[in-house]
């Protein structure tokens, strides 16, 4: 779906962001990484992996804040970010794998399905991977009043 659209059914809203709502998102996302660490170290690896699904969610949420735009949606979150960073493959892939993670914590959360050590693993793995993508975006990408739809 196209962000237009997405804007339209109100899954996506436009919004001024700010610088502290941009940095803001990616602290959090540092946040829960740590978190994520944590309960992996303890054995709690479906709680770790929740929380690196969430340190992807406010990685993803910076990139939206910096187009002005909130979410109403994970999916709609995603799908608006593969259609606003299209030239950015490194992006493109990460956020293939976080919509994987979106389904699977849903799962999780839901319906009680457990998650092993392989699966907490590579979910904060990626985690740290997005959090370093979105920092290098954001950072490359021009002031925010600049940036929008």
């Amino acid at each position: 779906m196209k962000v237009n659209e997405l804007i339209e059914n109100r899954t996506l809203i436009r919004s001024k962001s700010t610088i502290q709502e941009i940095e803001g998102s990616l602290t959090i996302a540092e946040r829960f990484l740590e978190r994520a660490e944590g309960n992996l170290k303890i054995e709690y690896f479906d709680v770790a992996f929740s929380l690196a699904y969430q340190s992807m969610f406010h990685s993803a949420r910076a990139l939206l804040f910096k187009n002005n735009l909130k979410e109403r949606s994970h999916a709609a979150l995603i799908n608006g970010l593969k259609e606003l960073y299209a030239g950015e493959p490194e992006l493109q892939t990460i956020l293939q794998t976080m919509n994987s993670y979106r389904i699977t914590r849903h799962a999780v959360q839901y319906s009680g399905v457990g998650c092993n050590t392989e699966d907490a693993e590579m979910a904060i793995k990626d985690a740290k991977e997005f959090i370093e993508i979105a920092d290098r975006i954001i950072s490359q990408l021009p002031t925010i009043e600049m940036v929008g739809l």
